[in-house]
């Protein structure tokens, strides 16, 4: 994505999240972006466009953060911490200082199923990743781990959910953690 895509969607996921998504203008988009109205329309043809292109952008970002962050790590332990970082506990602090973001939320879930499974395996490609150095083991006790990655996105999106405050967070994350650890760690 371009250096003008990533401004405009920046600056339309801003101002839906703080000011809602009914509540923002493609004009009050176009003006935060530094664009024409026209050229905005010309990228991208409404708010649910910008909004895919946002959440596909930031689900790129969170992979990309993942394997820099995991450069050199060889532990499961602490791929794991990196895998939580970004894909659970960033989100979190991101939901928590956005009052409107519920209603991105709605609307993500409301994408096509082409566009969800667009973002979906971006998702699941950072959680690989992290768990490619353990692949072989995973298969070995019966687990795939394409239905591994699968899992671990539904559970991230829950616990994102259900939690009350950054504590809360952790404790939901920890049992999967644990379960993951003490799994990988008895077959070596």
């Amino acid at each position: 994505m371009d250096e003008r895509n990533v401004k405009i969607i920046e600056s339309a996921f801003r101002l839906f999240a703080h000011y809602s998504v009914t509540k923002t203008s493609m004009a009050e988009i176009a003006s935060a972006a530094g664009i024409a109205r026209q050229t905005l329309y010309n990228m991208f043809e409404n708010k649910e466009d910008l909004i895919f292109a946002a959440l596909l952008h930031y689900a790129g970002q969170s992979k990309a953060d993942i394997e820099r962050d995991c450069v050199g790590i060889t532990e499961i332990d602490l791929r794991l911490d990196i895998l939580f970082k970004h894909l659970v506990k960033i989100p979190f602090e991101g939901m928590q200082r956005l009052p409107h973001l519920d209603e991105i939320l709605v609307i993500g879930d409301g994408l096509s199923c082409e566009r969800k499974t667009k973002i979906r395996d971006t998702y699941k490609s950072a959680i690989q990743h992290v768990f490619l150095p353990f692949e072989n083991q995973l298969s070995e006790q019966g687990v795939v781990p394409v239905q591994l990655y699968d899992f671990l996105k539904a559970v991230f999106i829950q616990i994102k959910r259900d939690a009350n405050n950054a504590d809360h967070l952790r404790k939901l994350f920890e049992p999967m953690r644990m379960l993951l650890l003490n799994s990988l760690n008895n077959h070596e």
